[in-house]
């Protein structure tokens, strides 16, 4: 829980800034603190030499850092800044606190999921490098919610696709991010690689299960030795959540 409540004050004021960026008070478009723009804007980059639409400098920049921040922490950019992820953990907790039973995915069929990132990834980039405009912008949770369903939103295509996503979080937690993120996608080659991981003491370790529940992602420490999974976002929910001293512990090693 200590963890927690640094992750959730750091996370709010992130929300916070991106808010005073959304309501026209700073001296950017909250746009411009989005890292996936960074990918969207690589191909008209190369091709003509400028940015698409929107985007800018600011974008490639965030895209460098997070990535570089991936190879020495894994996914921390989802757990401990980005703005959707924070929503997407609330709106996961209040769905756990109004069903006694949560619905649970099958692990299969939740990995067989996990792949419409992918395709989400590949079509976003694949249309936007080709219409050269930021086609994403009617289906990104991050530009509807922040704009106040505003330009490019794409009326009761917009609203239903937030609809699923709020419902589709209420049941499965981090439901947008599993399964549709396609920053999560391209964070994923390196987060497996990532330095910084949880680590678990096998001699201390009692398998009682609390990690896993504890887990927004269903990723499960107790049968793992280092914790290299891709979706792992070091929140460290996990280790909070260990009733043994020192069975999980956080550590920088490959």
């Amino acid at each position: 829980m200590k963890t927690r409540y640094l992750r959730y004050s750091l996370l709010t004021v992130i929300l916070g800034l991106v808010i005073y960026q959304a309501l026209g008070y700073g001296s950017r478009s909250f746009e411009a603190f989005c890292p996936f723009g960074g990918m969207e804007s690589l191909w008209g980059l190369f091709r003509e030499g400028q940015f698409t639409c929107a985007l800018g400098p600011l974008n490639l920049s965030m895209l460098v850092g997070v990535l570089i921040l991936a190879l020495i922490a894994k996914k921390a950019f989802c757990g401990w800044a980005c703005p959707i992820g924070f929503l997407s953990e609330l709106l996961g907790k209040f769905g756990g606190i109004v069903w006694n039973k949560r619905p649970v995915i099958n692990p299969k069929v939740n990995g067989w999921l996990k792949l419409l990132r992918y395709v989400v990834l590949v079509l976003v980039l694949y249309f936007t490098y080709n219409i050269g405009d930021l086609i994403f912008r009617g289906f990104d949770p991050f530009y509807v919610i922040f704009s106040g369903f505003g330009h490019e939103t794409l009326g009761w295509i917009t609203w239903l696709t937030m609809a699923v996503l709020i419902i589709g979080s209420f049941f499965i937690p981090m439901f947008f991010c599993r399964y549709l993120c396609p920053m999560g996608a391209t964070f994923d080659p390196v987060s497996r690689i990532g330095l910084i991981k949880i680590v678990r003491n096998e001699k201390l370790c009692t398998e009682c299960g609390g990690c896993l529940e504890a887990c927004p992602y269903d990723i499960d420490p107790q049968q793992m030795i280092k914790v290299r999974h891709r979706d792992c976002t070091n929140c460290f929910e996990c280790v909070d959540a260990c009733p043994e001293d020192g069975t999980l512990e956080i550590k920088a090693t490959l």
